[in-house]
């Protein structure tokens, strides 16, 4: 009985795991629907499965003959280890992924690199300021105006 309890706590454990696992899987195939549509679908769909799993589950309570939902929790255990099988071996094309590295190479052709030496980036040079200019011209600003005195 109590080893049945805890074996059960185990994989409400290790479920909740696979459901954000599943979740994220899900946003990554599916890239232009936002999260919140993935994870509001990922829901009902459980919870539809969840409740559709209630009559067979009552009904293999006592087909054993030691313990009660012997059978239920080995189903309820295959049921687990197999999504874990096919979440572990889901090849599918990942779009947000791809989207995500689409979008970096973009930003790294649009941006001007500075000088570049070898493998070395040194930063462009500063237009050179002349010394034998006056103070006048080369900061304007810096003169009184004739409203003000």
């Amino acid at each position: 009985g109590q080893r049945l309890w805890s074996n059960l706590l185990m994989v409400a454990v290790f479920n909740g795991l696979t459901q954000t696992l599943s979740t994220e899987l899900g946003v990554e195939v599916v890239y232009p629907l936002s999260e919140n549509t993935v994870l509001v679908n990922q829901q009902l769909f459980s919870n539809l499965l969840s409740a559709a799993c209630i009559p067979m589950f009552k009904a293999l309570r006592d087909i054993s003959i030691s313990v009660p939902f012997t059978y239920s929790f080995y189903l309820l255990l295959m049921i687990h280890v197999l999504s874990t099988i096919y979440f572990a071996t889901f090849d599918v094309q990942y779009l947000r992924h791809e989207e995500e590295e689409r979008k970096k190479k973009q930003r790294e052709q649009t941006q001007t690199p500075d000088h570049e030496i070898g493998n070395v980036l040194y930063p462009k040079p500063k237009p050179h300021i002349r010394r034998d200019e006056p103070w006048e011209k080369k900061y304007p600003f810096l003169i009184p105006s004739s409203s003000a005195m």
